[in-house]
């Protein structure tokens, strides 16, 4: 029985042949070259072909001028013989002509050979003995225009020739004068120019094919390592780096070498970033989750004071863990284009807002330092948020009692907007690192909620969104100043650089 098409087991088709990068490159550098030389090749031949038709058209036709110089000198009787029929005219006007090697000439006479040169320069075509010429030659009639013709013989495979009918008055006798030229000897120069030229041109290719290969594998060494290097890569090893002697080269492929490592610092670092994220998220989260979990063991649910007790205690560390993730969230968010909207604000009123929300906050002595009539283009929202969680930091660590101060002024192309406190301050060793998602100095704040490490991330990550930074001035006891240096237009960038001056940000009115 015959298995249908259906029946029959699919066969699996052969992969498409897999050519290198480096062979592709050789071989449109190879073909690009071919047709180059064989273009230029063509055109010279066909030149130097049309220069040696115009040579043999030019030689015919110089024989035909002489010819006829012959013929009006024997009619004037100065010829210098006695002119009775084209015999003696025939005579006259070979005695005079010297052809050039690879060109013959004869005269006929009825359609015989008469005359031939009397030369026996071994160069020169010898005419009379080819039968064919002779009969083609000895057919041009008088009256009809001297025109050069092709005739191929046994004897001459291919000729150009002429041939000038003669008549004498008083003679009844047809002579003509024929002079020809061997075609195929006088393109042998050119076919052999043009031989010698093919032969080089392949040794050009050869040459240009061993060099290609040699410097296409050179430039690609860069893509070759990279491709390995990212072989090695995985998601838990990014440090493997393409080596730097494969990008000595100063040309693009060896720029994508070094922007591919940029490229991988940049995710190591974005990876390590955020595995210490996690890391540090899971371990705040995981607190409330176990204190939640503990207590719910634990309730006596007979006891409706220990359940109210219970309940709020989970709703306390529910907060706290949405607190978490909003501050998670923002931070994520903070990387996208449409973090910040910039709008012209009025500074001091912006001050003046972010001033009545924080008084709120704690017992402080709450002061405003200054706030200049200037107009800047900021995010008013994310600038109160950062304003905000700045006040709410000096709060944790300012007593009661103590100085806490919003400001603001203009600098040139900058706004700078501070809060300042003179709480326990901060060691310079950890000054660097209050900004890190989850870090926390060594001071502890006042209050039952520690927070999570992530209100001066966020502060520094507006800053940035603004194309702007945030800058630290404090000491062990003396109290923070916090300034935002944001750009007053749309489209500026503030230096990235903390400022390193004494001098405080802020001018107390």
């Amino acid at each position: 029985m015959t298995e249908t098409g259906a029946e029959l087991p699919a066969r699996r088709r052969r992969p498409p042949r897999r050519v290198s990068v480096r062979m592709r490159i050789l071989s449109a550098v190879l073909v690009t070259t071919a047709l180059g030389m064989v273009s230029a090749g063509t055109v010279s031949y066909l030149l130097a072909r049309h220069s040696t038709f115009e040579g043999i058209q030019k030689a015919l036709s110089q024989e035909n001028e002489e010819i006829n110089t012959v013929s009006a000198l024997a009619a004037d009787g100065g010829a210098g013989r006695v002119i009775r029929g084209p015999s003696d005219v025939l005579f006259v006007a070979i005695k005079r002509s010297v052809p050039d090697p690879g060109e013959g000439i004869m005269g006929l006479v009825d359609g015989e050979v008469a005359w031939v040169p009397t030369s026996s320069d071994a160069f020169q075509l010898s005419l009379a003995a080819d039968p064919e010429l002779v009969r083609a030659a000895s057919a041009a009639e008088p009256g009809q225009p001297v025109a050069v013709r092709e005739i191929r013989t046994a004897a001459h495979p291919r000729m150009a020739y002429i041939s000038v009918p003669i008549q004498v008055e008083g003679s009844a006798g047809l002579g003509h004068y024929v002079a020809a030229v061997d075609v195929r000897a006088a393109l042998a120069p050119v076919n052999r120019t043009h031989l010698t030229y093919a032969v080089v041109c392949l040794l050009a290719l050869g040459v240009v094919a061993l060099v290609g290969y040699q410097v296409a594998g050179r430039l690609l060494s860069p893509l070759r390592a990279l491709r390995r290097t990212a072989q090695r890569i995985s998601d838990t090893d990014l440090s493997d780096r393409i080596p730097a002697e494969q990008l000595s080269s100063h040309d693009e492929v060896a720029d994508l070498g070094h922007t591919m490592n940029a490229m991988l610092d940049r995710l190591s670092a974005s990876f390590d970033t955020q595995r210490r994220m996690l890391d540090d998220a899971g371990h705040e989260l995981r607190t409330p989750i176990t204190i939640v979990r503990g207590h719910l063991e634990l309730v006596d649910t007979a006891d409706p004071d220990d359940v109210a007790r219970t309940r709020d205690l989970a709703i306390d560390e529910l907060d706290r863990m949405q607190r978490l993730v909003d501050e998670l969230m923002v931070l994520a968010k903070a990387r996208r284009p449409d973090f910040v909207r910039l709008t012209p604000t009025g500074v001091a009123e912006l001050l003046f807002s972010v001033f009545d929300k924080v008084t709120t906050l704690g017992d402080r002595r709450w002061t405003l330092d200054d706030s200049p009539e200037e107009v800047a283009w900021v995010d008013p929202q994310r600038v109160t948020q950062a304003l905000v969680q700045l006040a709410a930091n000096a709060v944790k660590f300012t007593p009661p009692g103590g100085v806490v101060a919003l400001g603001g002024r203009v600098r040139g192309d900058e706004l700078l907007l501070w809060v300042r406190d003179e709480g326990v301050g901060i060691d310079p060793a950890e000054q660097s690192t209050v900004f890190e998602r989850f870090g926390r100095g060594s001071q502890r704040p006042s209050g039952p909620d520690p927070g999570a490490g992530l209100g001066l991330a966020i502060v520094s990550a507006i800053a940035e969104a603004h194309h702007g930074r945030v800058d630290l001035e404090s000491a062990p006891g003396r109290g923070s100043t916090f300034t935002l240096v944001l750009p007053r237009q749309p489209g500026a960038v503030s230096a990235t650089t903390p400022t390193t001056s004494k001098e405080p940000a802020w001018q107390p009115s």
